[in-house]
């Protein structure tokens, strides 16, 4: 009745423009009810849906060691060697088969047969573009050297010195526009690796596998001492349950055999046998004050004797 009193709903059907009157209250409730809504919700909406793409700088890779073998490099005289000659070419096409092929190619042609699965494909020694370190021989020497690790080129650092620049030779035949080498290029070569003294290549593994035997020797150590300390518990158990059968024993052959009389006989049965009647069965009456460690001590005693006495 004061609702009709306070709104005339037929007046208003006269003059829709009064309803306009009523339209901040509806605004104020919607928007209410929006932002609590909102705030409720607000974990949810502030979830990504989409999965962020990240984006990988390859300086942030990182490359593992190579596996090496450690090697004695015998001296050489860079000026003789950095020349070709028949002798090192011979020598060279043999380590060039044994050592470069499975990748380049028994004709240096990039294809040989695990090039297939690598992503950068092995150097072509025909062509004369894309070299990394250039087609010289002290620049081929600085490759097996150091290797091309993004490349996938390893290093050929534990042949000795005179092999390399043999492989070197050998490849040089496989196109007529190689550069040549002058004198101030192949003392510099010397100069950086002190080839004329030789040099002792120390062995190394990859970090990976260092660290996974490091892992193997820590859990070996705490192994061997978890055995140390269990023997350790076990010789002392055996001690304290010698002692306590020499002091509640009152016929010792009788003590061994009637309590563990049954096969498999567990500890609390033997608690329960020899509590039932301890002076049948050998034992001083006494014995039935014993904590459960003792009992313990004392069945694990009776048990290796009794062990012992049938083999």
């Amino acid at each position: 009745m004061q609702l009709k009193d306070e709104i005339d709903f037929q007046e208003l059907l006269k003059n829709p423009v009064r309803l306009f009157g009523l339209t901040y209250v509806y605004f104020l409730v919607v928007a209410g009810f929006i932002g609590t809504y909102y705030i409720w919700s607000m974990n949810d909406v502030s979830k990504n849906t989409i999965a962020p793409v990240i984006l990988r700088d390859s300086t942030q890779f990182v490359q593992d060691i190579p596996m090496q073998r450690g090697a004695l490099i015998a001296p050489v005289n860079v000026t003789e060697v950095g020349r070709t000659s028949k002798v090192l070419v011979d020598k060279g096409a043999n380590l060039f088969q044994a050592n470069c092929s499975s990748c380049h190619g028994n004709n240096g042609m990039g294809d040989g047969l695990s090039a297939a699965a690598m992503t950068v494909k092995p150097r072509n020694f025909h062509s004369a573009e894309g070299w990394k370190n250039g087609r010289k021989v002290s620049n081929m020497y600085k490759t097996l050297q150091e290797g091309i690790v993004l490349n996938g080129m390893q290093a050929f650092n534990y042949l000795p010195a005179e092999d390399r620049f043999a492989i070197i030779h050998y490849v040089r035949t496989f196109a007529t526009d190689f550069p040549v080498d002058s004198l101030s290029e192949l003392q510099d070569l010397e100069k950086v690796y002190n080839l004329s003294k030789g040099t002792q290549l120390p062995p190394q593994i990859p970090v990976k596998l260092a660290m996974q035997n490091l892992q193997n020797e820590a859990a070996s150590d705490a192994k061997y001492v978890e055995n140390v300390c269990s023997s350790i518990a076990t010789k002392k158990q055996e001690e304290q349950g010698a002692m306590l059968a020499k002091r509640f024993s009152a016929n010792s052959n009788k003590m061994i055999t009637a309590s563990l009389a049954t096969k498999d006989v567990s500890l609390d049965v033997f608690i329960r046998t020899v509590s039932t009647d301890p002076i049948t069965i050998g034992f001083k009456s006494a014995v039935v004050r014993l904590s459960r460690e003792e009992w313990s001590s004392l069945y694990a005693y009776l048990s290796k004797v009794s062990k012992e006495k049938k083999s």
